[in-house]
C-alpha cells in the first residue's frame, strides 16, 4: 500500500515537471517546479529550476539587446532624416532667388552644379516667377567653376520653363574657360541670351524693362483713344 502511494506521488511529480516544461516551452518563464519532498527527484527538480532561471536570464538579456539595437537604429534613422533635411535646406539656401528691381529676378549660382541642385534651382526660380509675376530673370553663374553637358541641359530646361511662364532669362558670368568648354562640347546655347557680367545683364534687363513699360503705356493710350 505504501509502495503504491510512493509511486503515485512520483508519477504526480513527474507529471508536474512535464507541465512546467510545457509551460516554459509555451513562453511562461515565471513558472517553477514546486515540491516539498526531498528525495532522488529533488536534484532533478532543482536542476530544472536552475535551467529555467538561466533561460529567463538569457532571454531577458536578448530582449534588452534587441531593444538597445532598435533604439540605436531609431536614432540613426532620425539622424539620417535630419541630415537629409539639412542637405535640402542647404540646397534651398544655395539657390536663392531675389527680386532686385521692378520686374527683375536674380539667381546667383555659386559652386558646383549637379542634377539635384539644378532641379531645386529651377523649381525655386519658376515658383518665384509665379509669385512675383516678374518677366525678367538673370541666372548669374560667375561662381560656377565648370559647366558640362548635363548642367548646360539643365540651364536650357530652366530657361525654356521660365519662358513658358512668360519670363525671359539671361545667363551672365560665363567665364572664358566655361565658354571654351561649352564650344568644345558642342552645346548650343544660341537660344539663350548671355552676358559676360552681371552688370551687363542688369543693364540689359533694365533697358528691356523700360521698353516693355513704354510699349504697355503706348498700348494703353491707344486703347483709351479708341474708347473715346
Amino acid at each position: 500500500m505504501e509502495e503504491n502511494l510512493e509511486l503515485s506521488n512520483v508519477k504526480a511529480r513527474i507529471d508536474h515537471i512535464e507541465d512546467v516544461l510545457s509551460s516554459v516551452a509555451a513562453g511562461d518563464l515565471d513558472i517553477r517546479v514546486e515540491s516539498n519532498i526531498e528525495d532522488d527527484l529533488t536534484g532533478i527538480e532543482e536542476a530544472i529550476n536552475i535551467l529555467i532561471d538561466d533561460l529567463t536570464y538569457e532571454l531577458k538579456q536578448s530582449i534588452n539587446m534587441q531593444n538597445d539595437l532598435q533604439e540605436k537604429l531609431k536614432k540613426i534613422q532620425e539622424q539620417q532624416k535630419t541630415i537629409v533635411q539639412q542637405q535640402e535646406d542647404l540646397m534651398e539656401l544655395s539657390s536663392p532667388v531675389s527680386k532686385v528691381w521692378d520686374n527683375i529676378l536674380i539667381l546667383p549660382v555659386i559652386g558646383t552644379l549637379d542634377s539635384q541642385r539644378t532641379q531645386i534651382m529651377m523649381e525655386n526660380l519658376l515658383q518665384k516667377i509665379v509669385d512675383t509675376s516678374c518677366t525678367m530673370a538673370i541666372l548669374d553663374i560667375t561662381g560656377v567653376p565648370t559647366v558640362d553637358t548635363q548642367v548646360a541641359n539643365h540651364l536650357l530646361k530652366t530657361v525654356t520653363s521660365a519662358r513658358l511662364l512668360g519670363a525671359d532669362c539671361i545667363i551672365s558670368g560665363i567665364s572664358p574657360a566655361i565658354a571654351q568648354t561649352i564650344v568644345h562640347l558642342g552645346i548650343d546655347l544660341s537660344i539663350i541670351r548671355t552676358k559676360a557680367t552681371l552688370q551687363d545683364a542688369m543693364i540689359y534687363a533694365m533697358k528691356q524693362n523700360k521698353k516693355s513699360g513704354a510699349v504697355i503705356a503706348s498700348s494703353m493710350e491707344e486703347i483709351e483713344e479708341r474708347e473715346e
